[in-house]
């Protein structure tokens, strides 16, 4: 029985912009959240920076004693910030082997014409309308890295082969240029040594300006096969994400799979690439461990799945980009960290609010609500605001949105 699972289209979503945000002011305090009925708390006007004090080491401002209002909490307030992502290091792992050039083939218009795999151009081809796409609004909160296993230009599993930084045009021409002729796909599949070699290296990375510090680790691991060194090397494959994503730092793995699931299993095993994400922390939601060809059509698979079949490149690039934005999206934080106010001391959870701005001027104040709002990552000791449900995706899908935290008045959405 034949089983294609169409992979779910993903839209892409730029990178959050929080650059120089200082919220608008209005008169009332209204208890608003995404979706509910009410005033928002810009619709009177903006505080644009008169009146207020330059922010401290902390990142908090001090409090405005001007008398203008700052989204109804201009008499109680004692500090505000604009809130920072959980910045993400993102290392992808993209299979260069001697089957991502098999049949069937087209002219590779990057290689003089000549016949080339469809699997291989069309995720090199998607890889570089995602790098061109991160470059054209570079986001400091991102950083992404490639290893290349195998291909007519190899390099050792544990070298850094294009080092995570910033996408920005010169760091997308790197990345570029690794995946562009002569680098064309050549030998065995060393998935293994790949995730072993690049783990490490993950783990131990110190970014450097302008990449933020303090992220969160990523691993995307792509193949069309299956590992040289058979099962023994999958459930290793399994084991070592496993551990990567309990350890300390933790690193979470994507696995994304091009390959067709009716084909034998020393070809490509979709089992396997479930497994892997599964353990790596990152599986499909609402997924089917062990989801196989024979699966009926109401499940999905765990791992990202993109099945060549008869499908042009352009039609398999369509289908890993949406895979690779998905993932994008999927690790762009909802985590704001929770900086101590000005003068030092501790934050006191009951006198914090979340002012949400999104890209027209409009603000909302977000109610403390794990549905949709936003919430503590530890209620008793918080040092994370973290956002939830529809809150978090509006953000992730308003380009300039911003968050604010403001501190010293009752927590909005609370008794």
């Amino acid at each position: 029985m034949r089983h294609t699972e169409a992979l779910r289209r993903v839209a892409f979503v730029l990178p959050v912009l929080l650059a120089g945000a200082v919220y608008a002011c209005g008169s009332s305090g209204d208890d608003s959240t995404f979706g509910g009925a009410g005033g928002d708390a810009g619709s009177s006007g903006s505080s644009g920076s008169s009146g207020e004090s330059s922010s401290s080491s902390s990142g908090f401002s001090s409090g405005s004693s001007s008398g203008q209002s700052d989204g109804g909490f201009d008499q109680c307030a004692t500090a505000k910030a604009e809130a920072k992502r959980t910045p993400v290091y993102m290392q992808i792992i993209i299979d260069g082997s001697g089957s991502m050039d098999n049949a069937p083939t087209e002219a590779d218009p990057r290689d003089g014409n000549k016949q080339h795999g469809r699997k291989w151009i069309a995720v090199r081809e998607a890889l570089i309308s995602f790098f061109d796409q991160q470059a054209a609004a570079p986001d400091t909160s991102f950083g992404a890295g490639l290893y290349l296993f195998s291909s007519t230009v190899s390099k050792s599993e544990t070298a850094v082969d294009v080092p995570i930084k910033v996408i920005d045009p010169t760091h997308a021409t790197a990345l570029k240029a690794r995946i562009l002729p002569p680098s064309l796909p050549s030998g065995g599949t060393p998935l293994l040594e790949s995730i072993q070699g690049q783990l490490p290296l993950l783990k131990s990375f110190a970014p450097t300006a302008p990449l933020e510090l303090n992220g969160k680790r990523v691993l995307v691991a792509m193949t069309d096969g299956v590992p040289n060194g058979g099962t023994t090397a999958q459930n290793t494959c399994v084991t070592t994400a496993d551990s990567a994503f309990k350890g300390t730092p933790q690193v979470t793995t994507f696995a994304v799979g091009v390959g067709d699931p009716t084909a034998s299993t020393t070809n490509y095993d979709e089992v396997f690439m479930g497994r892997l994400a599964v353990a790596g922390g990152a599986p499909t939601a609402g997924c089917t461990p062990g989801w196989n060809e024979l699966s009926p059509m109401t499940q999905k698979p765990c791992h990202l799945q993109v099945t060549p079949g008869a499908k042009t490149s352009a039609q398999i690039r369509d289908e890993f980009l949406a895979a690779i934005n998905g993932i994008r999206n999927a690790v762009t934080s909802c985590e704001f960290a929770l900086a101590k106010p000005p003068g030092g001391g501790e934050v006191d959870p009951s006198k914090v609010n979340v002012v949400y701005t999104d890209g027209s001027g409009k603000e909302t104040t977000l109610s403390k609500d794990g549905t949709n709002g936003w919430s503590y990552d530890n209620d008793a000791a918080p040092t994370k605001v973290i956002l939830n449900g529809p809150a978090c995706d509006k953000l992730k899908a308003d380009s300039k949105g911003k968050i604010d935290i403001v501190l010293g008045c009752k927590t909005k959405g609370t008794t």
